[in-house]
């Protein structure tokens, strides 16, 4: 297990006038007085690393948007996204004509594949957080798709709460997941309303990237113990049988096994 502290990790406040943004008014409900502060977990936009990557985890940024804020239409290509809300409302539109508002819990993902353009936007009033990941598709030049995950249903909310949700699996495969991305790559979120222990394995040759997106988290695997706050994360490679998970309160995890390369 190699953790991965929230303060090593590269932040950026970009000039809002990048993304078609009016300028800083800290208008009310604002908590940071730039529109963005995001936090690279590999090489992204002007931080050129290391790290570049994680297996086939290619970009995975924490970003804060303030209300009335977002990034102008844009576009992406051979790339599969999936983006994680944990606070506010997220605002997809697309050039393929989507257009959705999903919460907390809930995921957007996205096949860009030989070429999208899309918008993502915090339209409401209060600050809105995600984690937006990239994966390294196994296939290039794909047709490209949007889909979205509604969270805050209440079967959705169980499905998660105090348990992992595997939420994203391989288009390859027939596990039973709402999202299918084009690569080796599995995806869970748990989210913790109280002390509660949870457990995973890893297999041979497999590994997986563990962010602590909220609250805490202490890592146990045999003689190897790690400690986790928000914002941290942790590697970890198998055969790890079983990782017992610990929460010392509310908390959210994001976790992400795949091949080990």
């Amino acid at each position: 297990m190699k953790k991965v502290s929230r303060d090593s990790l590269f932040v950026s406040e970009p000039n809002p006038m990048y993304f078609g943004n009016q300028s800083n008014d800290a208008r009310a409900g604002w908590t940071n007085l730039n529109w963005l502060k995001s936090r690279f977990h590999f090489a992204f936009a002007e931080f050129q690393g290391p790290p570049l990557n994680f297996g086939v985890l290619r970009v995975l940024n924490d970003d804060l948007v303030q209300p009335q804020r977002g990034f102008g239409t844009h576009p992406h290509s051979n790339m599969e996204i999936a983006t994680f809300i944990l606070d506010g409302e997220l605002t997809h539109q697309d050039s393929l004509g989507s257009k959705e508002s999903l919460a907390r819990g809930s995921v957007q993902f996205m096949s860009a594949g030989k070429g999208i353009r899309h918008s993502e936007k915090n339209e409401g009033l209060t600050p809105l957080r995600f984690l937006q990941l990239w994966i390294m598709p196994d296939t290039m030049n794909l047709k490209p798709n949007y889909g979205g995950f509604d969270g805050s249903t209440p079967e959705a909310v169980a499905a998660r709460t105090n348990k992992f949700h595997h939420v994203v699996s391989s288009s390859r495969t027939s596990a039973p997941t709402p999202i299918k991305l084009s690569q080796d790559v599995n995806i869970f979120q748990a989210e913790m309303d109280s002390p509660s222990t949870l457990e995973f394995a890893l297999a041979q040759n497999r590994q997986a990237y563990f962010v602590c997106a909220e609250g805490s988290a202490t890592l146990s695997s045999k003689d190897e113990t790690v400690d986790l706050e928000q914002g941290d994360a942790c590697e970890l490679y198998g055969p790890m049988q079983p990782v017992t998970v610990t929460s010392r309160g509310k908390a959210y995890y994001v976790v992400v096994e795949m091949n080990k390369v």
